[in-house]
């Protein structure tokens, strides 16, 4: 048995049989309004009253809906205010999370470039040869995005790029792809210096299948 099909049954029949078209014995709109709202203490007789009271069930009814109605509204507007703070407060959290992070990447990625077309280079990895050149190339020790213009004849293509200490020893290597740009063939690569010594080094150049271009280059 659907019991709630029995309850809307008994409840429509009861808003239909019990017309009381002269309100006999009916408390009074405040009355039945703190009732219906739960303000006021229903007796059974009282009960028994609205139940055979069409008039008096149709408002007790209509009051029981006007406040889960409200109770509805006011549940999907606190959902819908908790839903903005959230996001409100996710915006917030993005957008300080950004400004925070800008300046610190700012302040560890330094842009640097080496132009190597006015200088003298070395071709081979002779240490004796590469200590007489005097360092015309300055870097700092930072962390660096750097770009090398390549000397006046060099071809675009894959090259190798090196740095050497005192005693030619490898102490970072790494693979760049040089292109032409603005009449210049040049490449960008990321250099970390922060851990090596001061000093005068060695940067070591190689195209694929050619052999080594040698610069000194001073870390400070």
């Amino acid at each position: 048995m659907d019991i709630e099909r029995v309850r809307q049954e008994l409840q429509e029949s009861a808003l239909r049989e019990f017309p009381n078209p002269e309100r006999t014995g009916c408390p009074d709109p405040g009355t039945l309004d703190g009732m219906s709202r739960r303000r006021v203490e229903m007796t059974q007789a009282q009960l028994h009253h609205i139940t055979h009271c069409s008039p008096c069930l149709k408002a007790f009814l209509s009051i029981r809906g006007e406040i889960r109605h409200k109770r509805v509204v006011r549940f999907r507007i606190a959902a819908a205010a908790c839903a903005a703070a959230i996001a409100v407060g996710v915006i917030v959290y993005t957008f300080a999370a950004q400004s925070a992070s800008a300046p610190q990447i700012a302040a560890i990625s330094t842009t640097a470039t080496l132009d190597l077309r006015p200088l003298s280079e070395y071709r081979g990895t002779d240490p004796r040869r590469t200590a007489d050149l005097k360092p015309a190339l300055t870097l700092p020790r930072k962390r660096l995005q750097l770009t090398l213009d390549f000397p006046v004849g060099a071809d675009e293509g894959q090259y190798t790029l090196q740095l050497l200490d005192g005693q030619l020893r490898t102490l970072w290597k790494q693979n760049l792809s040089a292109s032409l740009q603005n009449h210049i063939v040049s490449a960008t690569v990321d250099l970390d210096l922060r851990s090596f010594t001061p000093g005068v080094h060695t940067l070591a150049i190689r195209k694929t299948g050619d052999e080594w271009r040698t610069y000194p280059v001073l870390l400070e």
